[in-house]
C-alpha cells in the first residue's frame, strides 16, 4: 500500500502538470508592448535559428545533402529579386505560439502547402544542449507543411509557418486584402513548430537580432529601416 501511495503521488502530480500545461499553460497569449517606429517585429515567441542576407535566392545553411536552399523552397512561392532578409524562430513547447503580423500592411494572399511532417525534435535537442548550429540537419526548414502569408506594407514581408510533426493545426485568422497593424495576432500554431520571415534588404537597413536570441511575437525587433 505504501509503495502504491510513493508511485501515485508523484504520477498525479505530473499528471496535473501536464493538463496545466495542456490546457491552460500552452494557450495563454499575453499582451504585447508594440515598439513604435521603422521596424519589422518578430512574427512568434521562440529562438532566433538564423538571421542570413542573402544575394542570390540561397539561404547559406548547407541542410539538403550538402546543399544550400532556395529561399523559394522554403516559402514555397514566387519571392522578389535582389537582396533578402531571412529570419527564423524556433518555437519549442514552452513558448508562446501566438503568432503576429510584423509589419502594417496588407494581407495579398495566404498559401497552404501540405505535406508529410518531420519531426522538429533535433533541432528542439539542439537547443536545450545548446549545440550549434541549430539547424543542423533540419530538413523540415523545407520539407514540411506551412502556411505562407504575404503582407504588403512599405515593402513585401512573407511570413512562413512551418508545422512540427505533431502539429494538428496551423491557423490564421486573417483574410485576404485585409489591412492590418504591426503586432497584431493573426495565428497560431499548435504545438512546436517554427516561423520564418523572409523580406527585401533596403539601404540603412540593420538586423537586430542572431542565432540563439529568444524574441517575442510583437514585441522583439527583428529589423530596423
Amino acid at each position: 500500500m505504501n509503495r502504491l501511495i510513493i508511485f501515485l503521488i508523484p504520477a498525479t502530480a505530473m499528471f496535473l502538470l501536464w493538463l496545466y500545461w495542456r490546457l491552460f499553460y500552452f494557450f495563454r497569449d499575453p499582451i504585447r508592448e508594440i515598439p513604435e517606429g521603422r521596424n519589422i517585429v518578430a512574427p512568434a515567441d521562440g529562438t532566433i535559428v538564423y538571421a542570413n542576407i542573402c544575394e542570390d535566392g540561397y539561404a547559406p545553411m548547407a541542410i539538403k545533402k550538402g546543399k544550400r536552399i532556395r529561399l523559394d523552397e522554403i516559402a514555397k512561392t514566387g519571392l522578389p529579386q535582389g537582396k533578402l532578409c531571412h529570419v527564423g524562430i524556433f518555437m519549442s513547447f514552452f513558448d508562446v505560439h501566438v503568432n503576429r503580423i510584423p509589419i502594417d500592411g496588407r494581407f495579398e494572399f495566404i498559401k497552404h502547402h501540405q505535406s508529410k511532417n518531420i519531426s522538429m525534435n533535433g533541432m528542439g535537442l539542439r537547443k536545450y544542449l545548446r549545440l550549434g548550429p541549430l539547424y543542423k540537419n533540419a530538413c523540415h526548414i523545407f520539407e514540411n507543411e506551412r502556411k505562407t502569408t504575404r503582407i504588403n506594407g512599405e515593402f513585401p514581408v512573407y511570413v512562413v509557418q512551418i508545422a512540427d510533426a505533431y502539429v494538428s493545426n496551423i491557423q490564421c485568422f486573417a483574410k485576404e486584402g485585409e489591412m492590418m497593424k504591426k503586432g497584431e495576432r493573426f495565428g497560431k500554431i499548435m504545438m512546436g513548430s517554427q516561423v520564418d520571415l523572409i523580406f527585401p534588404w533596403r539601404d540603412g537597413m540593420e538586423i537586430m537580432v542572431k542565432e540563439w536570441d529568444h524574441v517575442k511575437a510583437g514585441e522583439s525587433i527583428i529589423a530596423t529601416y
